[in-house]
């Protein structure tokens, strides 16, 4: 029984709009943008590992033997 695949890349992505909306939803309008800013690194650093995995994601299906070995008969 193999382990049920869970799309990592799709996680890392919501996770990435979350962090780049926060500074919309919870600063005023006039804050200071260094806060801001921080939240758009990370927000682009984490939405770049989704990518990424989401990218390995499907090499990982494309190069992954077969479960059962086929035989001619």
């Amino acid at each position: 029984m193999s382990r049920s695949r869970r799309p990592w890349g799709a996680v890392f992505s919501g996770v990435a709009a979350v962090i780049l909306a926060a500074p919309t939803l919870v600063f005023p309008a006039d804050s200071p943008t260094e806060p801001k800013l921080g939240f758009l690194a990370v927000g682009t650093v984490v939405f770049a590992v989704s990518v990424v995995r989401i990218r390995a994601e499907g090499i990982e299906r494309i190069t992954a033997p077969p479960e059962e070995p086929v035989t001619e008969e």
